[in-house]
């Protein structure tokens, strides 16, 4: 798997709004005007928070995985709100959002360990 399998990774608040985001070889939003953005980033985070209200129940969401005809869309909450991910088919899914997983872990740890030292 390589950079360009990954069309675009947004960081989206808890309102579904784009903080950040990076794409590379992106044909996917490039071809969506900015309502269509908000509207799917937004359908995104709703979609990421009902799942979430089953974490007591059966365990936290770590990921959710779209399989479009064109593309696969990976969801993962985080304590800001939700990183979501475009890639082509030709990516596991699977091997890609432990890989994910593991640097959204990585970063929540070291973030909250900064905070504990300050205090």
């Amino acid at each position: 798997m390589t950079q360009a399998n990954v069309y675009s990774v947004l960081s989206l608040n808890k309102n579904g709004r784009v903080i950040e985001s990076q794409f590379t070889h992106d044909r996917i939003l490039s071809q969506m005007n900015k309502s269509e953005i908000e509207m799917i980033c937004m359908q995104r985070t709703l979609q990421t928070s009902l799942g979430m209200e089953f974490n007591e129940l059966i365990g936290p969401l770590n990921c959710i995985t779209i399989e479009r005809e064109t593309m696969f869309e990976l969801l993962f909450p985080y304590s800001e709100g939700v990183i979501f991910v475009i890639c082509d088919l030709d990516v596991i899914p699977r091997y890609l959002s432990k890989k994910i997983l593991f640097i959204i872990r990585d970063f929540e740890w070291r973030s909250k360990n900064l905070i504990y030292e300050q205090i």
